[in-house]
């Protein structure tokens, strides 16, 4: 049953990173930041994305390789599987599966953000 509980959660968490991560770029697009200062306001989110992500997965007790593989579906496969979703609800988070350099880049400052959220020993209590 655990293993059904970690896929699930984990698909959940996937969808709510690719939301969190088309959410951040608007974000971005909407404060006027341009070509270099942008870039660096997306690292940041990205980041900050990354590891709530890792705490997420803390919380919910899910294996530790739950939040970097999350990431990475939420940034590739779930943009491309909502854009194969005919509504005007999903079109906005709906993605290819090509990374641009950006997006790469905010993907691995996300995902060593996890890991290493995920590395510091948690509370024993």
């Amino acid at each position: 049953m655990t293993g059904v509980r970690s896929v699930t959660l984990g698909a959940l968490l996937a969808v709510a990173v690719a939301i969190g991560y088309q959410a951040t770029v608007s974000l971005v697009d909407a404060s006027g930041a341009r070509d270099q200062p942008a870039l660096i306001l997306v690292l940041l989110l990205a980041a900050f994305l990354g590891v709530l992500t890792a705490v997420a997965t803390r919380m919910l007790r899910l294996p530790g390789a739950t939040a970097p593989t999350v990431l990475v579906l939420g940034w590739t496969l779930v943009p491309v599987i909502l854009g194969a979703i005919p509504s005007a609800a999903t079109e906005v988070f709906a993605g290819d599966a090509g990374l641009s350099a950006g997006q790469a880049l905010a993907l691995a400052t996300a995902t060593v953000a996890a890991a290493v959220t995920l590395g510091v020993p948690s509370e024993r209590g």
